[in-house]
């Protein structure tokens, strides 16, 4: 394949939007799907690709087939339903699994696909929507080292720094430990940051100092705006995908016996989050659950005992 090859991409959410947007740029874009026709039309109409109402239809057009969904059902469903892409791959086809989704997941798409003489990378990325947009992700690919290079076109379009992991697989692997260490973070950050505003500190002045300090990974910095003002940017991930993360963090654990325990707490947090009403909202609103929680915790009469 060469920079001329052409390429379809299926799921048109927070960050596949930018991310096709991209590919258009690069001259690379044929076309899009997005199982809510509506957004595939109206991006087709803005880019001047063609919008496809089936996977299946789109993968017939295409040499590489990129998808970006919201988990293993979502994937699946694009992948393997009645008019999905396994139905109309050909032989030397490649599919760009990009999504958050589980090991097994992958490694059975790969299987299917490699029946019919295609190839599937797994390739999910890490970064924000702004890094979307930029083109600036980080991408964790696993599968063969042949099949990306003729995919490094579209690769380069998307991500600032490719890493070859390892075989089909690994980069599902790597996402999810990337991942296991952003919630974390976002829970210390969360609780750190809340604690400054209880015990007097200005919330900007507290998130500064964060900024500036060691704790100042990339995501301290591109979820500073929803930290200092909840709810006023746009969500990059919510808490309902985020715990779904860590489910899966936590089932890839058990099959490699590897204990957890952060991880487990990290879904915990998560899961009352949910529970209070903030499923929608960005993970960065468990620093707003712990402060409904501290305000009551306050309001709570000191026990003579």
């Amino acid at each position: 394949m060469s920079a001329n090859l052409r390429v379809g991409l299926a799921g048109l959410g927070r960050m596949g939007r930018p991310m096709a947007a991209n590919l258009a740029a690069a001259g690379l874009l044929a076309g899009v799907y997005n199982r809510t026709a509506g957004r595939a039309d109206g991006f087709a109409a803005e880019y001047g690709v063609d919008p496809f109402s089936t996977a299946a239809a789109l993968a017939d057009a295409v040499d590489v087939f990129v998808t970006m969904l919201a988990d293993d059902a979502a994937s699946a469903d694009v992948y393997l339903g009645e008019t999905g892409f396994v139905e109309a791959t050909t032989p030397s086809s490649v599919a760009l699994e990009m999504s958050t989704v589980s090991v097994p997941h992958v490694k059975d798409l790969a299987g299917r696909l490699a029946l019919a003489g295609s190839r599937l990378l797994d390739a999910p990325v890490s970064g924000s929507i702004a890094m979307a947009t930029d083109g600036t992700l980080t991408l964790m690919v696993g599968g063969d080292a042949e099949t990306l290079e003729r995919v490094r076109p579209v690769l380069d379009a998307l991500g600032a720094r490719v890493f070859h992991v390892g075989p089909v697989g690994t980069g599902a692997v790597m996402k999810l430990a990337v991942n296991t260490v952003v919630y974390g973070l976002n829970g210390a950050l969360s609780e750190g940051l809340v604690l400054a505003e209880r015990a007097g500190i200005e919330r900007d002045r507290a998130y500064e100092v964060f900024a500036s300090s060691a704790v100042a990974a990339p995501f301290v910095h591109y979820r500073r705006a929803l930290f200092e003002r909840p709810g006023e940017g746009p969500v990059g991930i919510t808490m309902t995908l985020a715990a779904k993360d860590l489910e899966l963090i936590l089932e890839l654990a058990e099959v490699a016996a590897h204990a957890m325990p952060q991880a487990e707490l990290n879904l915990d947090v998560l899961r009352r989050a949910i529970a209070d009403g903030f499923g929608e909202d960005d993970v960065t609103a468990v620093a707003q659950m712990l402060r409904r929680a501290s305000e009551v915790t306050a309001d709570v009469p000191a026990s003579d005992g």
